[in-house]
């Protein structure tokens, strides 16, 4: 169950966790104040974590990495994954002491949104989306959401009228290609966006312990969810549809965030936008480069399953390990000029954000073709789109950045 608790029983553990995170950052260290989200740089506290070798122990008690190399090897290792260790007794009970704080896992479990499986199971369920989309493995075409994603576009089109790129564009666009995916009601549409927009904090509350009202309603949501599109907790050893609860609770603000992120990013660089309005065709490299450049999965946490020895130190089982994603794709020992956002970027490794035997790699097959028709809508139908403000994000939020609303306009600046 993805919790079951009262607000009584909830409320003071995750404002525990809250203020545990705060104090860890005080002592400075460049994990823990990425936790708080609050850094005007976090690629400079990136940099730091690098600084520190293959593995640095955090003052948060866990292992973290920022370096591409590291980060590649840790990814695909089988010892470690993102189920949760169980830590039992002899006789069968947890071992939890009384006066030990839970972990936050424990305090909010997310297993019914798919969040806590082995990776033999998200392998297959990456095969059943990418089956679901009409995409092979790893492919990008945009297929199933472009006439979603044209039809945002010309809703938003109205001459000298902001809007918000985010609320008004992309996040409709994703619920709308995954409401039509999962053959949700025309009735039932409106209610179903708006509480994939409830769960949009679903990533961030893995590592960074949401407020009480958020838990609530991600938690509420969760539930209506599964009673509006059928879904239950998977069986990892049956024959499970497309994860539904996945895509819905993870999928739609990954696709979202990704879509207008990308937006953004070219906004950011002329030259790069002017090239995709030119060429449709450069909308998915644009969607790659800024999964590399600004990912829209930030960091990954994963748990040992047994010893796990790496460059002279020791993730001990049961232990945990938070992998920097955005810290390792800025890594200058594997991407030249890592700080550059290059749309013709060819020959350097693969990004790590979505990783095939992860959650993330389930949600690829979904979020990547959704914002690539949606950056190819937009240069189609809103080539001449300026913001009108920075972009607001959600307070801490590590994983995904939490991106709430973009204004933008289509008027001459």
């Amino acid at each position: 169950m993805i919790s079951t608790k009262t607000d009584s029983e909830l409320g003071p553990v995750l404002m525990a966790h809250r203020g545990m995170q705060w104090i860890y950052g005080i002592k400075d260290d460049p994990y823990a104040l990425l936790l708080r989200a609050e850094s005007d740089d976090p690629h400079e506290l990136g940099r730091q974590v690098r600084e520190h070798g293959a593995l640095m122990w955090s003052t948060a008690e866990t292992w973290v990495t920022g370096r591409y190399s590291t980060a590649a090897v840790l990814l695909g290792d089988p010892r470690l994954g993102v189920r949760y260790p169980k830590p039992e007794t002899e006789a069968g009970e947890e071992a939890w002491q009384d006066w030990q704080m839970p972990a936050l896992h424990e305090v909010l479990p997310l297993d019914d949104v798919f969040l806590a499986l082995d990776r033999v199971s998200y392998r297959r369920l990456r095969g059943l989306t990418a089956s679901a989309v009409g995409t092979a493995a790893g492919g990008t075409e945009p297929a199933f959401a472009a006439e979603p994603a044209r039809r945002a576009a010309e809703r938003v089109a109205r001459p000298d009228v902001p809007f918000d790129l985010m609320t008004d564009f992309a996040h409709p666009l994703a619920a709308d290609a995954l409401a039509g995916l999962l053959d949700v009601a025309p009735d039932d549409r409106e209610r179903f966006a708006g509480l994939c927009a409830d769960m949009a904090p679903t990533l961030d509350a893995t590592l960074c312990p949401p407020r009480m009202t958020t838990a609530r309603e991600l938690i509420t949501a969760a539930r209506r969810t599964g009673e509006l599109i059928g879904a239950s907790a998977p069986d990892p050893a049956g024959d499970d549809a497309v994860p539904r609860m996945l895509l819905a609770a993870a999928g739609v603000h990954l696709a979202a965030h990704l879509a207008a992120t990308t937006v953004s990013v070219l906004l950011d660089h002329p030259e790069a936008w002017a090239g995709v309005r030119e060429d449709a065709a450069l909308a998915s490299a644009a969607v790659r480069e800024t999964v590399r450049y600004a990912p829209p999965v930030r960091m990954q946490q994963l748990f040992a399953y047994e010893d796990v020895e790496l460059d002279g130190s020791v993730i001990t089982a049961g232990g945990g390990v938070t992998v920097l994603v955005e810290a390792a794709h800025r890594d200058p020992e594997a991407y030249g000029e890592p700080n550059r956002f290059d749309l013709y970027r060819a020959g350097q490794p693969e990004q790590l954000a979505f990783v095939d035997d992860l959650y993330t790699g389930v949600l690829e097959p979904f979020a990547t073709p959704v914002a690539t028709a949606a950056v190819a809508a937009v240069a189609a139908v809103l080539p001449r789109l300026r913001r009108t403000a920075p972009a607001l994000r959600r307070l801490r939020s590590p994983v995904t950045g939490g991106l709430l609303s973009l204004p933008v306009t289509t008027t001459a600046g």
